[in-house]
Parts: structure tokens; C-alpha cells; sequence
């Protein structure tokens, strides 16, 4: 019991650091060019945050897209910002070694970003 506590602990601020890290990017690349949205607006917001360089981001944001259900985000929504989010911080979760959670990613993203980015 004791280690999940620790484990949810970890996990939690694994997961808000990246989630801090992407709104600071969102707002500077927001501010800095009004006119991007969707896809061009996350591409940009990904390589400002320093998550995926050039060679990879837009197969980046097709597996974020495609990873969008009704299983992971609990809502039949389009991609927007928040689902991008939540693949992020799931997939830089299992590149570090991990397998499984003790937390809800997707509750910890929901919770902090508005469903309207």
C-alpha cells in the first residue's frame, strides 16, 4: 500500500510536469502566431516543447490521433490539445521503462486542461 502511495506520488508529478511544460509551449506558440490551430498549432506547440523534433512530430500527432477512442479519453470528442496531452504523457511514461500505473493520466490531463484548447 505504502509503495503505490509513493508510485501515485511519482507518477502524478511525472505527469504535471510534462502537462506544464506543453501549456507554457501552447501559450508562447499561441501568442506568438494567432492564426495557427489543430493539427499545425500542436505540430508547433510539440517542437517548441522540445517533445518531438522534425523528423518525427507529424507521425507523432498521427499516433496521438489515432489513439483518440472512446476506451482512452471516455468521450467520443475529436482530437484536440487535451487528447494530445494525454498521448504524450502516456508514451513518455512507457519510453522511461514503465509498464502500468497507479494513477489516471487521463483523469490528471482532464482535470488541467480545458477541453476547449
Amino acid at each position: 500500500m505504502m509503495i503505490n502511495m509513493f508510485l501515485a506520488i511519482k507518477e502524478k508529478r511525472f505527469a504535471k510536469h510534462i502537462i506544464k511544460r506543453l501549456l507554457n509551449s501552447h501559450s508562447i506558440v499561441s501568442n506568438g502566431n494567432g492564426s495557427l490551430s489543430g493539427k499545425s498549432l500542436y505540430r508547433d506547440v510539440l517542437l517548441h516543447a522540445e517533445y518531438a523534433d522534425v523528423s518525427n512530430v507529424d507521425n507523432i500527432l498521427e499516433q496521438a490521433h489515432d489513439s483518440v477512442d472512446l476506451w482512452t479519453t471516455s468521450t467520443t470528442q475529436s482530437f484536440g490539445f487535451r487528447q494530445l496531452v494525454h498521448f504524450v504523457v502516456v508514451s513518455r511514461y512507457r519510453a522511461s521503462g514503465q509498464v502500468g500505473t497507479v494513477v489516471s493520466f487521463r483523469d490528471i490531463v482532464y482535470a488541467q486542461i480545458s477541453a476547449d484548447l
